[in-house]
């Protein structure tokens, strides 16, 4: 009886993590310069230019793998390309997390253990946002609780396919962000501590070779071109670090950030009480044996965190995204053992947290803040409007998101088999389309891509939105 309710309560938190993040997903959806070009890759793919190296890592210059792209492939041919078509697959994937944390929660402890760690998850402002942004490592946080769930497993029964399938998966999971090589080593280290009779050659020659085929598309761009990413990932490593005594300092600030930003409304200051006691809590229910596997989160803490010392670099949230579920999920069985599994505190305790995380949740915007006021509506209207009105040899530039070469607006008319001018033949140009904000002139613009098109003209102009306007340019000596 106690299992159908908690089926019951676990299908009721599925459809509250749905509505959180499908709810106007086409208004606050994140389409800026990076989601454009990976759409643009994947539309590339669709017609049949295939690809083995996925976006440029946002330092050291080198490249992640290209399995994100793959991944969103069906998205994209089931939605026509259409640029929310990134976002429904990460939205998706979000929602596919909940009933795995569940499961997760409920091997380590019960059945209450599983249904609050998802219900944490659903609400969390962090994930929610990671479901609205397709960026290359949101993904990670399905793989990674698909690889913990499989890998406690495979600790309690081992399976030869299930070896492969999780090495498949971390071959996966570290295309999507390099950090997430603490999984490797997870892996290869526990059973050598933890786990020494049960798991043998077999287990490390199927994980190996699943690591290999899930690499696969990655490791054959390297082979071809001497690993050129792995000269460069190293020289970056090894490069001159600056700020080291800070860096360290950050490894240790992150996981407050991340712990304050996923469980507590973005709220630094809880974010330390959180996750001290989430990771005091998890070592005391270890040491009095209150819970299972819970070695197994211990040793993938310090794994993520002796990578962060060691890269000794400022460090973002994302970069612990391997142990973004773990601390959910390790809050859940904190609860759960505080409150001695009764169940009126443990609700008041998660009607408190969505009241934490309401604000997080970004529901009553306009559009997402990072949008600038622009969102996809606006550039399939822009789009729209450029294909209609089409003049001549011509270019798109806008003054908005940091993003001058208007990438989200080249994908829109990409799709629609426009060819602008690329963005480095502005002054190539007979005609400029610019978005512009309204409240901005346009004679005092200054940026490269406005002043390289040379003098210019207003031929029309049309209304964007409430915000900007989109200019049409002719240069003067253009009739």
């Amino acid at each position: 009886m106690q299992k159908k309710q908690s089926l019951f309560l676990l299908l009721l938190i599925v459809i509250l993590g749905m509505v959180l993040r499908f709810y106007r997903i086409s208004d606050l959806a994140v389409f800026l310069a990076d989601q454009a070009s990976d759409s643009q890759k994947v539309l590339e793919m669709l017609r049949g230019k295939l690809t083995l190296l996925g976006p440029i890592t946002s330092v050291g210059g080198f490249y992640n793998g290209p399995i994100v792209y793959y991944l969103m492939l069906p998205f994209y041919f089931f939605l026509k390309g259409d640029p929310i078509a990134g976002t429904v697959f990460q939205s998706t994937l979000s929602v596919a997390t909940i009933p795995i944390i569940y499961l997760i929660g409920r091997k380590i402890k019960n059945e209450k253990v599983g249904p609050l760690a998802g219900f944490l998850f659903a609400i969390s402002p962090l994930m929610i946002e990671y479901s609205r942004s397709a960026f290359n490592s949101s993904p990670a946080i399905f793989f990674s609780s698909l690889i913990i769930y499989f890998f406690i497993l495979i600790t309690e029964e081992y399976r030869k396919w299930m070896a492969l399938l999780l090495g498949i998966m971390i071959g996966w999971i570290v295309q999507m962000h390099y950090f997430t090589i603490a999984f490797l080593f997870l892996t290869g280290l526990y059973p050598i501590f933890f786990k020494k009779t049960r798991l043998t050659f077999s287990y490390y020659f199927f994980l190996f070779l699943g690591f290999i085929i899930g690499l696969a598309p990655f490791l054959l761009f390297e082979i071809r071109h001497q690993f050129l990413n792995t000269h460069l990932f190293i020289k970056y490593l090894v490069s001159k670090k600056t700020g080291g005594g800070r860096s360290i300092n950050n490894s240790f600030y992150v996981w407050s950030q991340a712990t304050g930003m996923i469980l507590f409304g973005n709220r630094f200051a809880a974010g330390i009480i959180g996750f001290i006691t989430i990771m005091i809590s998890t070592l005391m229910i270890k040491i009095k044996k209150k819970a299972k596997h819970l070695s197994v989160f211990l040793l993938l803490f310090i794994l993520v965190f002796l990578i962060g010392a060691v890269y000794n670099r400022t460090m973002h949230d994302h970069y612990i995204i391997s142990f973004h579920t773990s601390l959910i999920i390790l809050l859940a069985l904190f609860l759960v053992i505080f409150f001695k599994e009764k169940t009126l505190p443990i609700v008041v305790c998660c009607l408190i947290l969505m009241i934490f995380n309401f604000s997080g949740w970004n529901l009553t915007q306009e559009k997402h803040p990072l949008q600038k006021g622009l969102n996809i509506l606006d550039f399939k209207k822009a789009g729209a409007i450029i294909k209609e009105d089409k003049k001549g040899v011509y270019n798109i530039a806008m003054h908005s998101q940091g993003d001058n070469r208007a990438m989200p607006l080249r994908y829109m008319l990409s799709l629609a088999n426009e060819h602008p001018l690329d963005y480095e033949h502005y002054g190539e140009a007979q005609f400029l389309y610019f978005i512009l904000p309204k409240n901005e002139s346009l004679e005092k613009q200054t940026m490269w891509e406005y002043t390289s098109f040379g003098p210019s003209k207003v031929v029309k102009k049309w209304n964007l939105n409430k915000d900007y306007l989109i200019y049409l340019l002719a240069k003067d000596n253009v009739q």
